[in-house]
C-alpha cells in the first residue's frame, strides 16, 4: 500500500473528518480504513512512519492519527511516531494501537489514546469521535 498524497486528493471541506491510519498490516489497514469510511470520515493510509510523515507534511486536513505500535522496517515505532506527530502537528489528535505492547509512564505523549486490539471497528470509530469530543476537536 502507499500512502495518498496532494495530487490524489482535493483539499477536505472544513466539516469533513481527515483520519490517517498507519499500518503495516494490508489486512488491518483495509478493515479499519473500510469501516471508518463507512462512518463518514475520510481515510488516508500509510503502511509505516515514513510515509505517514510524508503525508502529514503536504496536508493540512488530517484531524486524527491512528498507529499501530509495531511496524517492522519502519523507522520510527507508533509510540515515537505519536510523540514526534504531537510535537510537529499539535492539532492532531492520536490514538495508538497494539496487541502486543501496553504504553509504559511516558511512552505516549499528552493527550494520546490507546486502544488495545484486536478492538472491535465500532469501538475505533468512536473512539476517534470521543478522542475529538473530549479535546475540543468538533465533529
Amino acid at each position: 500500500m502507499t500512502a495518498l498524497t496532494t495530487r490524489q486528493r482535493a483539499p477536505l471541506a472544513p466539516h469533513q473528518l481527515g483520519i490517517l491510519i498507519v499500518d503495516d498490516d494490508p489486512v488491518q489497514l483495509m478493515d479499519m480504513a473500510g469501516a471508518l469510511t463507512d462512518a463518514g470520515l475520510i481515510v488516508f493510509e500509510a503502511c509505516n512512519s515514513e510515509q505517514a510523515v510524508d503525508l502529514l507534511s503536504t496536508r493540512t486536513d488530517v484531524r486524527v492519527l491512528i498507529s499501530d505500535v509495531d511496524m517492522p522496517g519502519s523507522e520510527l515505532n507508533g509510540y515515537q511516531l505519536a510523540k514526534l506527530v504531537a510535537a510537529r502537528w499539535p492539532e492532531i489528535r492520536l490514538l495508538v494501537l497494539s496487541g502486543r505492547n501496553n504504553p509504559k509512564g511516558t511512552d505516549l505523549p499528552d493527550g494520546a489514546r490507546f486502544v488495545s486490539k484486536p478492538c472491535a471497528l465500532h469501538a475505533l470509530t468512536g473512539n476517534i469521535f470521543d478522542l475529538l469530543s473530549e479535546q475540543g476537536g468538533g465533529i
